[in-house]
C-alpha cells in the first residue's frame, strides 16, 4: 500500500496553538473571552491510483484518499467511476474504524469484501455514537474496469467515508453548537464532530468550517435536546448566501428574512448561540449577523455585541465550591479549593447539615446545602431533611440508585416501581420530606437502571442501563419542561458508552464529559472519561477503586477507594488526599 502512503505534509503541523486552557483570571468568560485556538491540522495529499493497481490496492486507496474532504473529496472520486461519483455521499456518515492494520481485504473477482473493528459511527449532522467493544464493520465493493483501469462501481447504500482512527482525528475536530435556556439565560452545548481544514493549501482563512458551522446552528434542535433547550432563530431561517466569509477576523452571517420574526429575547438568544458557536473557528473574534444587508438589532445593545456578557446570557462555571466529608453519621462542609490545597488552607463551610445514620447509604445534596436525600440500604427506602423538616415519603420503588441533585435543587432517582417497570423520579426543590416524587417515563428506559446524574446544566440526564446480560450502556438525554418549568419527560436518548461489564459510579465532570468507574469484557476496574460524543478516555488505574467525584473537569477528578482512601490526580497519577467515609459535591 505504499503508493497511498506517500503523503505531504504541507506546511501545517498537527499542533494546537499556544493555549491548553483558560488563563486562571476571575473576568474570563470561558470560550468567548479568550481567542480561540489556531487549529493547523495535518493536510494530506494522495496521489491518483496508479496505473495497474489491483482491486485491493483501488479499494485501500480509496478508504485512505477519504481522509482528505478537500474540493468534495477529490482524491477519493479519483478511484470511482462516473456513475458511482455522482451517486456516492461522503457527508452521509463516516465509519471510524480501529486500526488500518487490522482491516482484512477479500477479493473475490470484481467484488472486494471489507471486514474490520469498529470505532464508532458519526452520522450526517457530525454526532459521534461509540461502537461496542468488539464490534466490527463490514461492507461489499463493487468494482469494473474502464479503460484497462480497475475503478469501485458499487459502494453500499450509506456508504458514506470510512476512516482509521488516526486520520479521522487528525483530518475532522469536535466543535460545539449552542441551544438556548431562555428561563436561565444560559447556553446548552451540543457536540459534533466537522470536517477541518483551511479552504486552501496556502490559506488560514477557514471560510467552509465557519459556513458549516452556522448551518448547523440555524438547524432545529437535536431530538435528544428536544424540549430541553431552544434554538432562537424562526423556523425557516437560512443562510441568504452560500457561505460565512471571514474579513478582518470577522464572520459575516447573512441571513434570510425569516430571522426578522424573532422577538427581542429571541434576538439576544440567537447572538448569543452564533456567537458562542463561531467564535471556536481559527481567526474569528466576532461576528456580524444582518438581514438584507441591514445589521441584526437587539433593543438596548449598540452594534455588534462581542461577548455574552452584553446579551444577558451566562457562560457558566462548572468548578463545585464546596465538598460534604461524610465521617459515619457526621457531615462537614469545606471549601473545595481549600480542601484540595490541604493544611491550614482547609475552610469549614459554615451550614447547618443533619447527622445521618449510617443505614442511610447514599446521599445527595443540594447546592445550597438545604436540603439532603438519601437512599437506605434496603434500596427501597428514602429519607429527606428540608427547610420543613425531616421524614419519609412512602415506598414508591425498589432497587433505586444514588440519588442526585441538579442546580434548581430537584432531587433525582432511579429504579423499578411497584409493577416491575424501570422508571426515573424526581423530587422538587422545597417540597415536604414525605412528598411524594414524580415519575418520568421514557420507552427507551429498557433493563435495570443503575445510575442516575442531572448535568451541571440541569437541561440533561446521563442515565446508565443495564441489559439481561449484565451489560451496561450510559445514555444522556435532555429534561423536558412543561410550561411551568417542571420536568414532564425526557427526550430521545443519545449512546454516550457501551459494552460495559460493570458500572459502578458516574458523576459529571463538566456539562460536555462523564467520569466512572466502569470495566469492559477483559479488562479490570478503573476510572475513566465518558466525552460527550468522543472516544473513551482509560485514567490510570486505582487498586480497589470504588465511587468518582469532581471539582470540575478531568483534572479535578477524585476518587475513593474501599478502604476510605480518597485519591486526586496530581501530573497524571494518582496521590492519596485524605481519608473519609464518602464525599458529595453538592448539587451533583
Amino acid at each position: 500500500m505504499t503508493f497511498v502512503r506517500r503523503l505531504l505534509v504541507v506546511a501545517l503541523a498537527l499542533v494546537l496553538a499556544a493555549c491548553g486552557g483558560l488563563p486562571n483570571t476571575s473576568g474570563v468568560q470561558r470560550g468567548l473571552e479568550v481567542q480561540a485556538p489556531e487549529y493547523q491540522p495535518i493536510r494530506l495529499q494522495f496521489e491518483p491510483p496508479t496505473p495497474g493497481a489491483s482491486p485491493a490496492q483501488i479499494v485501500q486507496g480509496f478508504l485512505a484518499a477519504g481522509g482528505s474532504p478537500d474540493d468534495d473529496y477529490a482524491a477519493s472520486r479519483a478511484y470511482l467511476t462516473s456513475a458511482a461519483s455522482s451517486s456516492w455521499q461522503p457527508r452521509s456518515g463516516v465509519t471510524v474504524y480501529t486500526d488500518s492494520r487490522k482491516l482484512t481485504v477479500q477479493v473475490s473477482g470484481d467484488t472486494v469484501s471489507l471486514n474490520v473493528p469498529l470505532a464508532a459511527r458519526v452520522d450526517d449532522t457530525g454526532r459521534y455514537l461509540a461502537a461496542s467493544p468488539g464490534a466490527v464493520t463490514a461492507a461489499t465493493i463493487g468494482l469494473t474496469k474502464v479503460q484497462g483501469e480497475w475503478r469501485i462501481s458499487r459502494l453500499p447504500e450509506g456508504f458514506g467515508t470510512w476512516l482509521s482512527s488516526f486520520y479521522f482525528e487528525r483530518s475532522f475536530r469536535q466543535m460545539t453548537i449552542t441551544y438556548a435556556d431562555p428561563r436561565d439565560r444560559t447556553l446548552v452545548t451540543d457536540y459534533r464532530w466537522f470536517p477541518l481544514r483551511p479552504d486552501a493549501v496556502t490559506s488560514r482563512t477557514w471560510t467552509g468550517l465557519a459556513t458549516s458551522l452556522a448551518r448547523a446552528q440555524l438547524a432545529p434542535v437535536p431530538d435528544y435536546l428536544e424540549g430541553a433547550a431552544v434554538t432562537a432563530f424562526p423556523p425557516g431561517t437560512d443562510l441568504a448566501v452560500e457561505s460565512v466569509p471571514i474579513i478582518d477576523q470577522i464572520a459575516h452571517v447573512e441571513l434570510t428574512s425569516s430571522a426578522l420574526e424573532a422577538t427581542t429575547d429571541g434576538r439576544r438568544a440567537a447572538w448569543a448561540q452564533m456567537l458562542s458557536t463561531l467564535r471556536q473557528v481559527p481567526g474569528v473574534s466576532g461576528v456580524s449577523i444582518t438581514v438584507d444587508g441591514a445589521p441584526l438589532k437587539i433593543l438596548g445593545v449598540d452594534g455588534a455585541p462581542t461577548s455574552l456578557g452584553q446579551l444577558g446570557y451566562d457562560a457558566g462555571s462548572t468548578a463545585a465550591p464546596a465538598l460534604v466529608i461524610r465521617d459515619g453519621e457526621q457531615l462537614q462542609a469545606v471549601d473545595f479549593t481549600g480542601w484540595l490545597r490541604g493544611g491550614e488552607n482547609q475552610r469549614a463551610v459554615d451550614v447547618p447539615l443533619p447527622k445521618v445514620p449510617k443505614k442511610w447509604e447514599s446521599l445527595a445534596i443540594s447546592p445550597d446545602m438545604r436540603e439532603v436525600t438519601a437512599v437506605g440500604r434496603d434500596r427501597v427506602s428514602v429519607h429527606r431533611w428540608t427547610k420543613s423538616g425531616a421524614g419519609q415519603p412512602k415506598p414508591f420503588g425498589s432497587s433505586l440508585t444514588q440519588p442526585s441533585m441538579d442546580k434548581r435543587g430537584r432531587t433525582w432517582v432511579g429504579g423499578v416501581d411497584t409493577r416491575g417497570r424501570p422508571r426515573i423520579w424526581w423530587f422538587g426543590s422545597g417540597s415536604t420530606p414525605t412528598s411524594a416524587p414524580t415519575a418520568l417515563t421514557a420507552a427507551w428506559l429498557k433493563g435495570s437502571i443503575t445510575e442516575v446524574r442531572a448535568s451541571p446544566g440541569s437541561r440533561r440526564l446521563a442515565v446508565s442501563l443495564t441489559d439481561a446480560s449484565g451489560t451496561s450502556s450510559v445514555y444522556v438525554a435532555g429534561i423536558v419542561l412543561g410550561q411551568d418549568g417542571a420536568p414532564i419527560a425526557l427526550g430521545s436518548p443519545w449512546r454516550i458508552a457501551t459494552g460495559l461489564s460493570t458500572m459502578r459510579d458516574l458523576a459529571w465532570a463538566d456539562d460536555g464529559s462523564l467520569a466512572a468507574v466502569a470495566s469492559w469484557e477483559g479488562s479490570d476496574l478503573r476510572p475513566v472519561m465518558l466525552p460527550l460524543g468522543a472516544p473513551v478516555e482509560l485514567l490510570p488505574p486505582v487498586q480497589d477503586v470504588d465511587e468518582i467525584i469532581t471539582s470540575g473537569g478531568v483534572r479535578g477528578v477524585i476518587v475513593l477507594t474501599a478502604d476510605r482512601g480518597v485519591w486526586r490526580r496530581v501530573d497524571g497519577t494518582w496521590q492519596q488526599h485524605a481519608t473519609a467515609d464518602d464525599l458529595i459535591v453538592p448539587g451533583s
